[in-house]
């Protein structure tokens, strides 16, 4: 488990992957705290290739029951993006805060031209902790 210390707070590092089109790839560590804000950072091979977005959803697993939540996009950006994914209310009453986090990424279709080569791309998501 590693962590980050900045001004805003501790960062778990949820892991590292590169998304691939029409296709669910889980980060390598589960989310354990119960805060709902996100970051994530990204590496490009070409930012002016870059021609996609990037979907991002919960996943919650318990011993007998795995249930998916909302995606939401995400527009990758050389700074990176902060954004919240809440728990829902009955799950922290009920204490299922334990989640892993999938991406997948999904190129744009451009009028005209249709659908053109896009740039690699490697996210790394991280979970604020304090």
């Amino acid at each position: 488990m590693t962590t980050r210390t900045d001004d805003i707070g501790v960062w778990q590092l949820l892991g590292t992957i590169t998304p691939k089109q029409k296709e669910w790839l889980k980060f390598p560590t589960t989310a354990t705290g119960a805060n709902a804000t996100l970051r994530a950072t990204y590496i490009c091979s070409d930012w002016s290739k870059l021609n996609s977005y990037l979907l991002i959803r919960p996943r919650y697993q318990t011993f007998n029951s795995n249930q998916v939540g909302q995606a939401i996009r995400i527009y990758p950006e050389p700074l990176g993006n902060l954004f919240e994914i809440p728990i829902p209310p009955d799950f922290l009453e009920r204490s299922v805060y334990f989640r892993d986090f999938e991406v997948r990424k999904v190129l744009r279709w451009r009028r005209r031209i249709g659908v053109t080569p896009d740039a690699i791309l490697d996210v790394k998501l991280e979970e604020l902790w304090g």
